[in-house]
């Protein structure tokens, strides 16, 4: 039998723009994280108008395929965004990350920096990852990924989001991508203020499959600590995990 458990925590900003949802055949995971550029009320709305509008519109409900199903609920999701951005005078936005679980077959799109993974037979992966902005200048060889990443985190932290892909757009792009599950493969879902602070291997060392409660405030408290150590500060970012074990 499928579990899966998840959890958020505010950080120090006070208010969180990150929200999850699990549907209740455990079919739908999701998680949404507003970005802090669409400031305090924005995050939230952007967060908010992703989960419920997968609450309003279920997979198991829909009679589509999970690609069909997420193509439509993208696009709807995509749609009211910019009518809040429109209806706010500002640009509201964030990073969405959708896992469809039927038949067997999980199917993840991404759109943004909020990372999935998948662990199977003991090893973890991260799974349809978002395009940078600057992937052409890679592609045409004339920076690598690495130099790239320096170059970028040499920037004022508020700047690095400049070359993340965020929804609203007028034409909605994501990554998609179907894996077949055997018995014993976990799914993590998780926000930048998990992925920025834990290596693979670590959020990999901290899943217990046996017990998903405690993974997730494994994961949560790594990721703080790390955060905290990183900015020599009491900082961190909302933190948001969601695991499930198929």
């Amino acid at each position: 039998m499928a579990k899966c458990f998840g959890k958020s925590i505010v950080g120090t900003s006070g208010v969180n723009g990150d929200a999850f949802y699990i549907s209740s055949d455990k079919s739908t995971i999701v998680l949404a994280d507003g970005a802090s550029g669409a400031g305090a009320d924005g995050k939230v709305i952007m967060s908010k108008c992703c989960v419920e509008n997968i609450e309003a519109f279920p997979f198991s409900k829909a009679n589509l395929s999970p690609k069909e199903y997420i193509e439509k609920i993208i696009w709807k999701i995509n749609n009211e965004l910019i009518q809040h951005s429109q209806k706010q005078n500002k640009y509201i936005f964030g990073t969405l990350v959708i896992c469809i679980i039927s038949n067997n077959v999980a199917t993840f799109a991404s759109i943004g920096d909020s990372p999935a993974f998948l662990i199977k037979e003991g090893k973890i992966k991260r799974v349809s990852k978002t395009k940078k902005t600057y992937d052409n200048l890679i592609q045409m060889g004339i920076f690598t990924e690495k130099q790239l990443e320096e170059y970028v985190h040499r920037l004022p932290e508020h700047m690095w989001s400049m070359f993340d892909t965020f929804i609203p757009m007028v034409v909605p792009k994501y990554s998609l991508e179907e894996y077949e599950l055997n018995l014993g493969d976990t799914i993590i879902l998780c926000c930048d203020g998990v992925s920025d602070y834990l290596s693979d291997d670590e959020l990999l060392e901290l899943v217990n499959r046996q017990d998903l409660p405690e993974s997730v405030n494994a994961i949560i408290s790594k990721s703080k600590e790390n955060a905290i150590e990183e900015h020599n500060r009491n900082q961190y970012d909302d933190i948001t995990v969601v695991l499930y074990h198929h």
